[in-house]
């Protein structure tokens, strides 16, 4: 019975031990003082000791026998108590999970168990039934065992299972929650599939705000390229629908997966480095497809690569240094060409140049404060300026880049994958 728990059942079963296996002699030599308070009869006690007697000894026949002899003789609910005891060792000796359901119902009815020992035995006994697929008795029987007090760190994960089995996706993640912050407060890890468990059932419920917290905490403690790549593809898709993410924040989306090796096939490659090229960056469009040809996501029998990064680089030679840019940003009368001149230099790969111009571009105005900071914070976080790239983040406030922008502060803070 290994998911019925031995140690807490161990004090149940003591309970009679001493008035079963008082000796006869001993309890005539008692006779004349004071009478005992509990009065066993004598032919319930033989069979009673003898069942036990052989459950230890492991045979299991004559325990039974035994057993449903102490049953017939049995007149008292104290005699009961001590039957339903021996039926709980019989039972766990035998692995009977119907013995010791019955046992455990039993024990629950009798006048005679101790109240303390009432929320072990209601808690054990919805697990028998959760066991059992009784959804219904399991959730009235751990209920019950909370009322009474009982503790156990698998109690709200348990329910959590019930709830969110039953489909009350918001009663069974703030069970798991609570089952996750047990977890933390003991300073033990929590399981990876817990976060997948919330972020599956909070996602099909169409929870969009609760899932993306569920990732973020997922990726705290398990920041693998697998746990980013379905938080930002996740993230990705539901944006596409609300038809808000647009070219520019899509873009910014596959530079986050780039970076915490996300990418996976060659159609994200190849999505990835048309639109670098779509949005006037060759350098990102040349680096993504030597980078996923590198992977081996991008086979040499992918020949339409070849026309794209010829294109691109074709690009890189009509545009020359982008150093020629520097000095018309500054002049401009607003901001527009720095942004464009800073996102030029963080597809070279120039990140501390790419920071001072997002900087530049922002102190002109005339640009989209939201996209500025975003790539702001990147360039920033690349230089490893962490703290003003996380300032950055945080200026972004509109939908769906507020929400990337945190994905992107939240890289800050996790170890990194290869990407």
């Amino acid at each position: 019975m290994g998911f019925v728990s031995k140690s807490a059942l161990a004090a149940v079963l003591a309970l009679g031990a001493a008035a079963l296996t008082a000796a006869p002699a001993e309890a005539q030599k008692k006779k004349k003082e004071e009478a005992p308070k509990v009065q066993i009869n004598e032919a319930f006690r033989t069979a009673a000791v003898a069942g036990e007697t052989a459950a230890k000894a492991g045979d299991i026949a004559t325990a039974k026998a035994r057993l449903a002899e102490a049953d017939a003789a049995a007149t008292s609910d104290v005699e009961k108590f001590y039957a339903a005891n021996l039926r709980l060792q019989v039972a766990q000796a035998s692995k009977d999970n119907a013995l010791l359901a019955t046992a455990l119902d039993q024990m629950i009815a009798n006048p005679n168990t101790p109240a303390e020992q009432q929320g072990t035995l209601n808690y054990n006994r919805g697990i028998l039934a959760l066991n059992a697929k009784d959804k219904a008795a399991a959730r009235q029987y751990f209920t019950r065992a909370k009322q009474l007090g009982y503790n156990d760190p698998e109690y709200d994960l348990r329910m959590a299972s019930l709830e969110l089995d039953g489909g009350n996706v918001d009663q069974g993640v703030a069970a798991l929650d609570k089952a996750v912050q047990a977890k933390v407060a003991a300073g033990q890890p929590v399981p990876n599939d817990w976060y997948n468990l919330a972020i599956s059932k909070l996602y099909n419920a169409n929870k969009p705000a609760e899932t993306a917290a569920w990732m973020r905490r997922q990726l705290k403690d398990y920041p693998t390229a697998t746990n980013w790549r379905k938080a930002l593809v996740l993230f990705r898709d539901r944006a596409d629908q609300g038809r808000a993410l647009g070219g520019s924040a899509r873009l910014d989306t596959f530079r986050l997966m780039r970076e915490t090796g996300a990418l996976t096939d060659q159609a994200e490659f190849g999505e990835y480095a048309q639109l670098a090229q779509d949005l006037g960056l060759p350098y990102e469009t040349v680096a993504v497809i030597d980078q996923g040809r590198a992977a081996g996501k991008i086979p040499a029998s992918a020949t339409q690569y070849n026309a794209l990064k010829t294109e691109a680089q074709a690009g890189i030679r009509a545009e020359g240094s982008l150093s020629s840019l520097d000095a018309k940003s500054r002049s401009a009368a607003n901001g527009k060409l720095a942004a464009g001149t800073a996102n030029a230099y963080l597809a070279n790969g120039d990140a501390t140049k790419a920071a001072e111009f997002f900087q530049l571009a922002l102190q002109k105005g005339g640009v989209d404060q939201d996209e500025v900071n975003t790539r702001l914070g990147i360039a920033l976080a690349k230089s490893g300026r962490a703290a003003e790239a996380k300032a950055a983040f945080a200026k972004v406030t509109t939908a769906p880049r507020n929400e990337l922008a945190s994905f992107w502060s939240l890289w800050l803070d996790t170890p990194k994958t290869a990407g």
